[in-house]
């Protein structure tokens, strides 16, 4: 299931298995990264060009569930379904 970098103006999707892969990191230290830093916090770069209206809405996402990505990427599921 995808998050969102919640990097404000990024919003790159990414499956959240990646997790489990990024070098020298456990999945929940790569999660909180991402929560934290976004894309740059496991390793990767910042795009543009994306929503960065999701990028926000991600951002509020981790901000309400904190650890749970899985309820996160669930909830942004709902969320791109009532903007489609």
């Amino acid at each position: 299931m995808d998050v969102y970098c919640p990097t404000r103006g990024c919003g790159e999707p990414l499956d959240q298995d990646y997790f489990h892969d990024v070098e020298d990191m456990t999945y929940q230290e790569a999660s909180r990264a991402f929560r934290s830093k976004g894309c740059e916090g496991i390793g990767l770069t910042h795009s543009t060009g994306n929503d960065p209206l999701r990028s926000e809405a991600m951002g509020a996402m981790f901000d309400l569930l904190g650890d749970d990505v899985d309820g996160a990427a669930s909830m942004m599921e709902d969320f791109d379904f009532m903007f489609e």
